[in-house]
């Protein structure tokens, strides 16, 4: 009775053995400590287009700042402290996805003509909930192209999308479109009037695709009206000479445009390697038949 006591006590132990480390585990994926995601939204108007956020999710982990990609996110307004869907969207690789928003006759705005727009993230195993919002007033920017004594312009106007009223003392960025980057011209800080106006020169000898330049006025992450773009093409480039050979025959071109001189200098090789083979095969051909 008593080896039985006893191997029934050994059996308690090793059971208790297996099982603790599986409980241990459990309670510790259960209090896992979980990252906190940190939202970016930034609210961009292109005049003519349609307006967007640019969403971005990153999270410290391990000491390092880390993109958070393929995260679901929900878009919505706020307006007296009640929240409308707008719809949802889904970071990249990059932790970063581009919202394309209704127009802002379907969201409302509060008594002071300012609208609030929330970017959520429910949360999941890795990481907490989190949500970010941005308000934002409308604008617009107006572009006239001038040529004043022999000299081009552009003329930009900054005015309240609501009121009307000009946007004065608000720092204007004006710049080329480029595949890379943009490239900047005029003054480093170009300052509107009271009437909400610029006039940057535009200097000669950009080339540009048949001479047209894609001219940004750019109000860039403003306070009260987020960023707001203006693209006008104007004419003022420097049309650009294509100086591709691709149709020609030169070494760098297709195989149907091999230079002459390779095609009879091949030639040439083939027969000078394979006419002795082929005059010595003959011959001992002929041996072999006399």
């Amino acid at each position: 009775m008593k080896s039985a006591g006893y191997l029934y006590l050994i059996f308690l132990v090793c059971l208790g053995m297996f099982l603790f480390p599986v409980h241990h585990q459990g309670l510790h994926a259960q209090k896992a400590k979980k990252n906190t995601v940190r939202l970016k939204v930034d609210y961009i108007k292109v005049m003519g287009e349609q307006s967007y956020l640019d969403i971005k999710a990153i999270s410290r982990i391990d000491n390092q700042m880390t993109d958070v990609p393929h995260i679901d996110l929900e878009v919505y307004y706020e307006f007296e402290d009640e929240e409308f869907p707008l719809g949802t969207t889904k970071t990249n690789m990059s932790g970063k996805s581009r919202f394309l928003l209704p127009s802002l006759d379907r969201i409302k705005a509060d008594s002071t003509d300012t609208y609030t727009i929330g970017v959520a993230f429910e949360g999941n195993d890795g990481f907490k909930r989190a949500s970010k919002t941005v308000s934002f007033k409308d604008a617009d920017i107006r572009t006239n192209l001038v040529t004043r004594d022999s000299v081009n312009y552009i003329e930009a106007t900054l005015t309240d999308a609501v009121s009307g009223i000009p946007i004065a003392e608000s720092n204007l960025k004006v710049q080329v479109q480029r595949l890379l980057r943009p490239l900047p011209i005029g003054e480093e800080f170009n300052y509107t009037d009271e009437e909400g106006t610029i006039l940057v020169p535009v200097e000669g000898g950009i080339p540009g695709l048949d001479g047209n330049l894609n001219l940004e006025v750019v109000l860039s992450d403003s306070d009260d009206y987020g960023t707001v773009k203006a693209i006008a093409n104007a004419p003022y480039g420097v049309p650009i000479v294509e100086e591709s050979t691709f149709d020609e025959r030169t070494l760098w071109g297709p195989r149907s445009e091999t230079p002459i001189f390779i095609l009879f200098f091949t030639l040439f090789l083939v027969i000078a390697t394979w006419g002795p083979i082929l005059y010595l095969i003959r011959n001992l051909y002929k041996i072999s038949k006399s």
